[in-house]
């Protein structure tokens, strides 16, 4: 399976029904947690993990779906060579 395939296949699987319906619930958990006046500290935790998650997956996907619809994906040497190039005429 070509790699296109793989990070489509994973960003359906993020946006599939029952992954969203299992961060809906987790958004109502937060809710709940959030306005509760003396919370524990795993409770807190909780609050701030699920936070964390949540953000890392959106960069994720939104990283995700840059690479795939990127037909140029410089990498390695050929972003060296590009900086290289670009490097004598910076101030120029």
């Amino acid at each position: 399976m070509s790699k296109n395939n793989l990070v489509v296949d994973f960003l359906n699987v993020i946006n599939s029904e029952s992954v969203q319906s299992g961060f809906s619930s987790l958004v109502n958990l937060l809710q709940e947690l959030e306005v509760k006046n003396d919370p524990n500290p795993v409770e807190m935790e909780i609050v701030d993990s699920a936070y964390q998650v949540i953000e890392k997956l959106n960069i994720l996907q939104s990283a995700l779906t840059r690479y795939k619809s990127s037909d140029k994906l410089l990498t390695g040497n050929k972003l060296s060579s590009l900086y290289e190039k670009n490097n004598d005429n910076l101030f120029e």
